[in-house]
């Protein structure tokens, strides 16, 4: 009976997701250039497939959660690394599309003006609801993420 217990217990649990926060920033690309690459659920000007993440919620060192005039606006600070990496990806990725995804869906795709110089990026706009901006921050802080 023990056994039957702690096999039904390590299923259940190897059963369910790992940590996920899962916020990604990624490049919009040609998918006549990208063969087999994830297309793009909601509306780009130039492009419609997505490239690998530049960016993840493991880069970040921060996440603060902010309610300027009621409203839910997250923003992570990024790594070192991660900010140059940005930076560097951003410069050479100029006038091209870009996406933000949280849980995997895309909430918001824009075209980037040029090198981000800043180390917070912030992860609300389009189409992420307040709430759902709440319940990525809880899981974040749940999960032992900094304020």
């Amino acid at each position: 009976m023990r056994s039957v217990v702690t096999a039904a217990f390590l299923m259940a649990f190897s059963a369910a997701p790992a940590f996920a926060v899962d916020v990604e920033f990624r490049p919009v690309v040609d998918c006549a250039t990208h063969p087999g690459a994830e297309h793009l659920a909601i509306y780009s000007p130039q492009a419609h497939c997505l490239a690998p993440a530049v960016v993840t919620e493991k880069d970040f060192v921060r996440l603060e959660r902010l309610r300027p005039g009621g409203g839910t606006y997250l923003r992570g600070k990024l790594t070192e690394a991660a900010h140059l990496r940005f930076y560097d990806f951003t410069l050479h990725h100029r006038f091209r599309p870009m996406a933000l995804l949280v849980d995997g869906r895309p909430t918001r795709v824009w075209e980037v003006g040029g090198p981000v110089q800043s180390n917070w990026l912030g992860i609300t706009g389009g189409y992420l609801s307040d709430r759902e901006a709440d319940q990525v921050a809880d899981r974040y802080y749940a999960e032992g993420g900094r304020h």
